[in-house]
């Protein structure tokens, strides 16, 4: 999924006020178009891997700060990486286990293989989301972007 995705992207009401990150990793996991009905969802699980956290939100969040009535109170729930993960959680209503990493995408098939393996989940959503925004990447001198990407992996059943 990128940022042209989202021009009409509905997934429900909460959908608008999500920041960007969510906004991507909630439309890749729904184009994977899963029957979540099909399994327990205390046994499906998360991982997610963000490249550079939540900077991207923490910037908009801190430039708020000179704008009238301050930074957005709705913003600062997005200031935590993890954000991405319990918005995919409360969409889907999946109550596994879930793990957030900021970094390389190569963890988290790792993880999710780990959890299965270890019998925590039978299934586990891995979402990889890749924002970094123009403001943000003039901070940190790396090109901006605005990309996510999912996988489900899941239990071979004998």
């Amino acid at each position: 999924m990128t940022e042209a995705d989202l021009a009409d992207a509905r997934l429900g009401q909460r959908f608008g006020r999500l920041d960007l990150s969510s906004r991507l990793a909630l439309l890749a996991v729904a184009a994977l178009k899963i029957n979540f009905d099909e399994f327990a969802r205390d046994r499906i699980g998360i991982c997610l891997a963000a490249s550079a956290g939540s900077l991207t939100t923490d910037v908009n969040f801190w430039q708020g700060r000179n704008g009238i009535g301050g930074p957005s109170p709705t913003l600062f729930a997005y200031t935590l990486p993890s954000a991405a993960v319990g918005e995919i959680a409360i969409h889907f209503k999946l109550t596994g286990p879930n793990l957030c990493f900021v970094g390389a995408e190569k963890i988290i098939v790792p993880e999710a293989m780990d959890l299965i393996r270890r019998g925590e989940a039978d299934g586990c959503v891995c979402v990889f989301c890749d924002v970094i925004s123009a403001e943000l990447a003039e901070i940190i001198s790396l090109p901006p972007i605005a990309t996510a990407r999912a996988c489900f992996l899941q239990r071979v059943r004998d």
